[in-house]
């Protein structure tokens, strides 16, 4: 039990991107999937991630959960889900400078802002992922970030709106959120960069906007990335100050991620 929901095991059906969304709607073959995972036996049981925005996505083939038209698709994977008998959930998150890639079976290459199916990506700095992410990062204004947040809260109430009854914001992986909190992505000379607790900020108030939004009984979790596996990035010891500085915000549950 957590806050107000009951798990019937500890058993939880990770978020993973199927790319099988069109306009950012989930359809069929979500519901087929996540209610054949609940049938089976899953706990709790996530959608793949589901963008805030449209740049937030990691292919056009993405979730999305930025429109109203988008919350049929969701309600139903809820309704299945909880009608298997499991709890569902809900993980928003934000690619930042790794979106814009087709998918794996064309060759999950970063695409061109020109690219029909591409468009420009954004970060905490210009600074690009690297390896096959190559697409020059638009540096994100404070504006920008204050409208992320407020995309967030929204994405927040459409999610308690679709029936979900927990809900994970990801900020691991590199995408948007760990990009904040990395020094290696991360050389904002502002007050969302410089010292660890600067490069926290964006999670702090990306957190304090989805808790307003969100059921206060319902849990609100968070992906956190917690290891750059180099001494001059984020260390494990960082991820253990940043849970006890978010629980401060509301964050009932840290899922640990590295890399």
């Amino acid at each position: 039990t957590l806050k107000g929901v009951t798990l019937r095991n500890r058993i939880v059906m990770s978020p993973m991107t199927m790319y099988r969304s069109v306009d950012g709607r989930m359809g069929d073959f979500h519901v087929m999937l996540m209610g054949s995972r609940a049938a089976g036996g899953f706990g709790l049981v996530f959608c793949e991630q589901i963008a805030i925005t449209p740049d937030g996505r990691t292919s056009t083939g993405c979730a999305g959960i930025w429109s109203d038209h988008q919350m049929e698709g969701l309600s139903r994977v809820a309704r299945i889900v909880k009608d298997m008998g499991a709890v569902p959930a809900i993980q928003l998150g934000h690619t930042g400078r790794r979106g814009s890639e087709n998918k794996p079976w064309e060759g999950k290459i970063q695409l061109p802002p020109d690219h029909p199916d591409g468009w420009p990506v954004r970060g905490a700095s210009p600074i690009p992922h690297g390896k096959r992410y190559t697409q020059t990062v638009k540096e994100l204004t404070v504006a920008e970030i204050a409208e992320l947040h407020a995309a967030y809260a929204a994405a927040a109430r459409r999610a308690a709106q679709c029936g979900f009854e927990w809900l994970e914001m990801h900020f691991a992986h590199g995408y948007l959120g760990a990009s904040f909190f990395s020094p290696f992505g991360n050389q904002r000379a502002d007050a969302y960069g410089g010292s660890r607790d600067r490069r926290l900020r964006f999670h702090r108030e990306a957190l304090d906007a989805v808790r307003a939004a969100w059921p206060s009984h319902l849990p609100l979790t968070m992906r956190l990335g917690s290891d750059d596996f180099n001494p001059n990035g984020v260390i494990f010891d960082d991820a253990v100050w940043a849970v006890c500085e978010l629980k401060k915000h509301g964050l009932d549950f840290a899922d640990i991620s590295i890399g």
